[in-house]
């Protein structure tokens, strides 16, 4: 067993944004009917925000008015003890520009799943936190 200490460093805003930008799939939090709900969303990072598509009719669909939800991506390596977690808080709406939407669909953000994904979903970064191990 690896009997080394080690501390968690604390990660600047831009140190978030960067290794946010190194993942493809992050978790999305929020509240749904009153209880968390935890949904995978494939994302990219855009400018000082995340941004992703939803289907019409899904849970985040239906949060996408400005309420306030949280955004988690993480890597970690059990076999090292090393790793990295992001977390941005910000509030989540819709993109309705059509030039900002077809600027948003130009990035490589490709869903793993087969649904048509016809809502554009932006998370402003207003808190960013982050922590690296190792």
């Amino acid at each position: 067993m690896d009997t080394l200490r080690r501390a968690l460093a604390v990660l600047d805003h831009h140190e978030c944004l960067a290794l946010l930008a190194s993942v493809p799939v992050g978790q999305v939090v929020f509240s749904s009917r009153a209880l968390p709900e935890i949904l995978p969303v494939n994302f990219r990072v855009d400018g000082d925000g995340v941004v992703f598509s939803v289907a019409s009719g899904s849970a985040l669909a239906r949060v996408s008015d400005g309420t306030v939800l949280a955004f988690h991506a993480d890597r970690v390596d059990a076999s090292s003890r090393t790793g990295w977690s992001v977390t941005v808080v910000g509030r989540v709406g819709e993109v309705t520009d059509e030039t900002e939407r077809a600027r948003i669909r130009a990035l490589p953000l490709e869903s793993w799943t087969s649904d048509t994904r016809d809502h554009v979903l932006r998370i402003s970064a207003e808190r960013v936190t982050g922590r690296r191990l190792g």
